[in-house]
């Protein structure tokens, strides 16, 4: 039996930074569901196994706190282990180290497998109950669990798009990553100048597709926390919470 904690190294190119020459957040969430997608794959419920069962492995949730970005030509190695399964969800946290050997953040996740024709979720412990070997319930994940995103009502939405070919993922359907980066366009640049992203969460409500046309409204909560809402038409695509210092 393999290790119940996977560590995968990634390095940071040049291609992945911003203008601050540090990884973006939907590069540091890219790695996130890379090391969950090798962990679970040298498990033996990774997505390639699992399709064999007309099966695939959802994100609901994800919670993102990072105390320091990787810079460029750096190392940054992602710890991941499974914290908790039941029948529906099962939750894997992430721990982010760089070179110097430091925790420079965490990440809590929350995933479902559905069935790839209905888009239901199957009963986890019935699929999959090897899983449960794999569980890791006592190792610290310093990042609070997340607390229920609230809808953002009476306003006007400040950008939308149109979901088009480079955001449609191999199930067809809006990637992930994309959501995030989307949400991340509503800053000014001087924003990102003068603060650092601090705490992102983000709850998939739907799923977006091809020519769907998203609409993100925004209320401020205080001078460093906002909400994000991105709607299609009335209807809660994804909500997020993001948090600066």
């Amino acid at each position: 039996m393999l290790p119940k904690t996977g560590l995968f190294k990634f390095h940071i190119e040049s291609y992945v930074c911003d203008f601050t020459e540090r990884a973006t957040l939907p590069v540091i969430c890219d790695f996130i569901l890379k090391a969950a997608s090798i962990h679970a794959q040298q498990r033996g419920f990774g997505y390639e196994q699992i399709l064999n069962d007309n099966i695939a492995w959802v994100l609901s949730r994800l919670s993102v706190e990072m105390y320091e970005y990787p810079k460029h030509n750096q190392d940054l190695t992602v710890e991941t282990w499974i914290e908790n399964v039941n029948h529906l969800f099962t939750q894997r946290c992430f721990r982010f180290v760089d070179q110097k050997d430091t925790t420079v953040g965490y990440a809590r996740s929350i995933w479902a497998a559905i069935d790839v024709t209905t888009r239901r979720p199957i009963n986890l412990l019935d699929w999959c109950p090897d899983m449960l070997s794999y569980v890791e319930a006592e190792k610290e994940c310093s990042i609070e669990k997340m607390q229920k995103i609230p809808p953002v009502d009476g306003v006007e939405p400040c950008m939308g798009y149109t979901v088009r070919y480079n955001d449609i993922d191999i199930n067809k359907h809006m990637n992930s990553i994309k959501y995030i980066a989307h949400v991340i366009d509503v800053f000014d640049l001087s924003l990102f100048k003068e603060k650092s992203l601090h705490l992102f969460e983000i709850v998939y409500l739907a799923e977006g597709g091809f020519g769907d046309k998203l609409k993100l409204y925004q209320q401020i909560v205080s001078e460093n926390e906002c909400l994000i809402d991105t709607k299609k038409g009335e209807e809660s695509v994804c909500r997020s919470r993001i948090v600066w210092e």
